[in-house]
């Protein structure tokens, strides 16, 4: 057994500085956590490691070490977690660790980071995890794509026991063999029963929830029925990543990650064999995991990604990490209350680990924004951390238009503007990428909104796409519009007024045309009538849009202003695929137009 001292200093009352330099702040506490302190991630682009501030509730205070949860208490009292090889323990609060081998050949185990372990009432240790030794998947990654199979992604889950609170370990199980991007939770029923929630790739191409069970303290298990939500086909689309808990009725309730904008409830009446009423919940969720947990107190915990407060419409943003109760057993929630943030641009706080060190004392960490951090119940309700307002930040771009701009969450999982910041990320530029995008809107509407939307934050680049609502002639209203929302004189002057206010500013503009629109029978049910001709494929663009996008043209040979020509680029016999509704690109048209957006933009950022 190897002792792993780490020496600390006190920062704050019973605190520890090993979590790095902590400043108090009129609100809140704020921590930065150096990079070198992470855990590793699990797979690439899945770590987004702390090495920005992250903002404690004002009653919090850093733990004093690094280790990610899960945690267990084990039978001297003590915590024990683990890492991609050790189980780690501490008899002193987390000051001092010991560390133990759980595996005989760590060639061939290693631990992912999103994990889950419980001791049992009869004193056995059981931890569940993704294999990382024998993460395996096609060159390029490839997913959904022809010739790939998706018995070619492999991630299997694992458990292993122990019977001595982790000094020694048994030989570990494999459970399941298709890729698996998360598990994080894991139960004792009161009949003694362990429940695992599982996911894995389904034939879809995409991940469904399953889960696992024992009755004789993990030795073996049974599987469930599937829980898949039917929509989505990206590497982290569909129903996963769930969290479950037991109802005082024997009943086992169960939420669930999508890409709705909620989190998803299924029900178990038989200890988690069959799953039932698999339907949204009432509880909103930006496309992140959360964590289910009984209290001491008799409540139940729900630890999650709800939406920011500064961005309530977002379905992606994990910069705030908040926490909600339970006192009729999940029926309904208590408003959530922010217990920590990361915020600013690609900011996390996310996929996190609560753990009731003793009751009403709860420690909380994550996998995604290294949060270590401990709270009392009893204080959450003593204060707030602020409401976040974004500073402007001069230098980067803005992405200004209506609603193919804008955030669609539960439809699209990254539109441009995140795509085209993330590639931005990994080239190595730090440039801020604002979505200014607005549904509905039309260039007059945008004028309204330019100052604040646009101007405020000193953009270096900013990238214009409106048209579709411009063009748009209502003859589905009572009585039938006539003519355009907005001219196709007004449009073009709006244009060149935008465009010359850049200039003006010092400010680099870029024009992008539409995407092509198609008929769906809920379009032709509103424009199957003149100008539009609904007998013929692009008869909902070549009457009025076709004027607009040419107009777009006109303007940046004229004005020298860089075009991007997306109508052109996805005008093809197949465009049908790459939109959702008819009207909106879905993820690979918003990919498409990323790829014909960023050599201008690296043009321009020179």
């Amino acid at each position: 057994m190897q002792t792993i001292n780490r020496p600390v200093t006190g920062i704050l009352p019973s605190v520890a500085a090993g979590v790095g330099t902590v400043v108090r702040s009129t609100n809140a506490l704020t921590v930065m956590l150096s990079a070198a302190m992470l855990v590793p991630a699990l797979w690439a682009g899945n770590g987004y490691a702390a090495d920005r501030p992250l903002t404690l509730h004002p009653y919090a205070v850093p733990l004093p070490f690094t280790h990610q949860g899960p945690f267990v208490t084990t039978g001297d009292g003590g915590v024990l977690c683990a890492d991609t090889q050790q189980a780690l323990h501490s008899a002193d609060e987390g000051q001092t660790w010991t560390s133990t081998p759980i595996f005989r050949d760590e060639q061939t185990y290693s631990i992912s980071n999103e994990r889950a372990l419980l001791r049992t009432r009869d004193g056995v240790i059981i931890a569940a995890w993704m294999n990382l030794k024998e993460q395996a998947s096609p060159p390029d990654w490839n997913w959904g794509e022809q010739d790939t199979r998706w018995q070619d992604f492999v991630l299997p889950i694992y458990v292993c026991r122990s019977l001595d609170d982790g000094k020694t370990w048994e030989e570990p199980v494999c459970l399941n063999r298709p890729w698996c991007g998360c598990i994080h939770s894991l139960i004792e029923t009161r009949t003694g029963r362990i429940v695992l929630v599982g996911q894995e790739i389904i034939p879809a191409w995409r991940h469904a929830t399953v889960v696992f069970v024992s009755d004789d303290q993990g030795c073996t298990w049974q599987r469930s029925n599937v829980l898949d939500i039917g929509q989505g086909q990206h590497d982290h689309a569909g129903s996963c990543e769930g969290t479950v808990v037991e109802r005082s009725d024997g009943s086992l309730y169960q939420l669930i990650r999508t890409e709705t904008g909620w989190l998803y409830q299924a029900v178990s009446h038989n200890g988690g064999l069959w799953w039932e009423d698999f339907q949204q919940s009432s509880v909103k969720s930006v496309t992140c995991c959360a964590q289910l947990a009984r209290l001491a107190d008799g409540r139940i915990a729900l630890l999650w990604n709800h939406p920011p407060r500064h961005c309530p419409d977002s379905g992606h943003s994990r910069e705030e990490l908040s926490i909600a109760f339970s006192s009729d057993e999940c029926a309904t929630w208590s408003p959530p209350q922010v217990v920590a943030a990361s915020y600013g641009d690609g900011g996390r706080v996310s996929y996190p680990y609560l753990y009731e060190r003793r009751p009403g004392e709860l420690w909380i960490t994550t996998m995604q924004g290294g949060l270590r951090m401990m709270i009392n119940v009893a204080d959450l309700e003593r204060g707030t951390i602020p409401v976040y307002e974004p500073p402007p930040q001069p230098g980067g771009i803005v992405m200004f238009g209506d609603s193919t701009t804008a955030e669609r969450p539960g439809a699209v999982e990254k539109v441009y503007a995140v795509r085209v910041r993330e590639t931005l990320r990994n080239a190595g530029l730090t440039l801020s990428v604002h979505n200014a995008g607005v549904g509905g809107n039309t260039t007059q509407d945008a004028r309204a909104r330019f100052a604040q939307d646009v101007l405020a934050h000193q953009p270096r680049v900013v990238v214009i796409q409106f048209g579709l609502n411009d063009a748009s002639v209502d003859v589905w209203k009572d009585p039938p519009a006539t003519a355009a929302r907005v001219s196709l004189a007004d449009y073009e002057q709006n244009l060149r007024w935008m465009i010359d206010t850049l200039r003006a500013q010092h400010v680099r503009p870029v024009l992008m045309t539409t995407n092509p629109t198609r008929w769906t029978s809920h379009l032709r049910q509103l424009y199957g009538r003149p100008p539009y001709r609904p007998d013929e494929v692009d008869g909902l663009d070549t009457p009025v849009l076709a004027g607009y996008n040419q107009v777009v043209r006109r303007l940046a040979a004229e004005l020298a202003v860089p075009l991007v020509d997306v109508y052109a680029a996805l005008n093809t016999p197949d465009v049908d695929q790459v939109l959702l509704d008819g009207v909106h690109p879905d993820d690979a048209g918003h990919q498409i137009i990323t790829d014909l957006l960023m050599p201008v933009l690296r043009e321009q950022l020179h």
